[in-house]
């Protein structure tokens, strides 16, 4: 039996999972658990034991009692960029070098934002939605002096957050002749924002003048809630927002509120992850005229499928041959 344990959290088939770790280890050098996403505390607290690396991503709660059982465990990787389901503090005070996957999403994100962007401002779903059930809304949304239709040539963007995904979309914004905005913890060098095309602003300042209004920043203490019923009512009137990151860093209630009073024209959030999400939000938006749902989704191509596992694959490689793990997100 293999002394190089690994802990997989995923849900993925376990044949996959092997056949991973094949590509970077020997067959025979390590012995790969998985465990039942239905599994309790207690059965996951008793397979971390021993474990020198654990696989996770989005979903269950990682709390101090499963890492306390993981102590000793020498890399605790996500195969997500976020890494919100895991108290931090105790992998830190348990020693747990805990590391996420970043970038290998940036281009489909990015894309969808883009997307987004696009079929809200020409209203493409509300349009579709109408002609199925066999309704035109032609007059409704281009009559003269009301035209609702609009281009995205000429309108300001706002991008919260600028790390590997805000910046993609700031690249693909340029041919649209639109001005960029951008707020981050920390800002840009002047070479890097002229590179990108960006101008930063302060928080209120991207809120008041952004007729596009897109999200790219990590779910945590400080952005949770960060977008809320105050916020958006700083927001222009008839502007959009999109949400590809995390559900908990915007005020749904308080969007769906803005959005039936006419106060915002469009949404696109790229948040539900289960029928449980699913329901809720469509109860929270029934009636919402220009919405677009799709349920975290925007990362999974099948292009973008391959870097994410090709990254956390190369970091338990650097583990197993004794190189310092890449991506590493506490001080441990």
């Amino acid at each position: 039996m293999s002394g190089f344990k690994i802990v997989s959290l995923l849900s993925f088939p376990l044949e996959t999972q092997i056949n991973w770790f094949k590509q970077v280890l020997d067959p025979s050098s390590f012995e790969l658990l998985q465990v039942s996403e239905h599994a309790s505390e207690k059965e996951i607290c008793e397979a971390v034991k021993g474990a020198k690396c654990i696989f996770h991503g989005p979903g269950r709660f990682i709390d101090r009692r499963i890492l306390e059982s993981a102590k000793g465990t020498q890399l605790f990787q996500f195969g997500s960029i976020g890494y919100d389901n895991i108290d931090i503090e105790a992998a830190t005070e348990f020693g747990i070098p805990v590391a996420n996957n970043p970038g290998w999403s940036a281009i489909p994100v990015a894309e969808h934002t883009i997307m987004a962007m696009l079929v809200l401002l020409k209203k493409t779903f509300y349009i579709h939605e109408a002609l199925n059930r066999g309704v035109s809304v032609k007059d409704e949304l281009i009559a003269p002096g009301n035209n609702q239709v609009l281009e995205l040539y000429g309108k300001t963007v706002g991008i919260l957050g600028l790390g590997d995904i805000g910046s993609h979309v700031a690249r693909r914004l340029k041919p649209f002749g639109v001005r960029v905005g951008y707020f981050k913890r920390n800002r840009l060098t002047p070479e890097e924002e002229n590179e990108l095309g960006v101008t930063y602003r302060t928080f209120d300042e991207l809120l008041e003048e952004s007729d596009i209004f897109t999200i790219h920043a990590p779910l945590n203490n400080t952005t949770r809630g960060m977008i809320g019923r105050d916020q958006i009512a700083k927001m222009k009137r008839d502007s959009i927002l999109i949400n590809t990151a995390r559900r908990d860093i915007v005020d749904e209630e308080a969007l769906a509120d803005a959005l039936r009073e006419g106060r915002l024209s469009g949404a696109c959030l790229d948040v539900p992850r289960d029928a449980e999400d699913t329901e809720m939000l469509h109860r929270r938006f029934e009636g919402v005229k220009n919405m677009l749902y799709t349920p975290h989704m925007s990362g999974g191509t099948r292009e973008a499928m391959i870097r994410a596992i090709k990254q956390p694959m190369e970091n338990v490689a650097r583990l197993f041959y004794g190189e310092k793990p890449l991506y590493i997100v506490n001080e441990v």
